[in-house]
């Protein structure tokens, strides 16, 4: 399985990120699931100059932040929803039924 996480955007106070909104990817195999959000961070900290942070930092600090109980919020909900994917879907009531006779 493969997450990627990308930062779209960001928002500060005197050089110090305060938001991010991010996009995260989940694949496995031909399967794929994506979630955006928005993420504030509860209690800032910047531990470099804010010219050399990277999207990659920015990602880390989310994922990070993210983190319940030993979980991660984000990922754990991907995860899930790409163990959702394999099981076989049906056509919904409201739709046209279309039936196919087995010869």
């Amino acid at each position: 399985m493969d997450i990627t996480w990308k930062i779209l955007e960001i928002s500060a106070e005197n050089e110090l990120i305060t938001h991010a909104k991010y996009f995260v990817t989940a694949t496995e195999d031909d399967k794929k699931v994506e979630t955006e959000g928005n993420w504030w961070f509860t209690n800032p900290v910047m531990t470099v100059p804010f010219a050399q942070v990277t999207e990659d930092m920015v990602a880390k600090w989310v994922e990070s932040d993210t983190y319940k109980d030993g979980v991660n919020l984000i990922t754990s909900r991907l995860i899930e929803q790409l163990k959702y994917l394999s099981k076989q879907t049906v056509v919904p009531p409201w739709k046209p039924q279309v039936f196919t006779p087995n010869i």
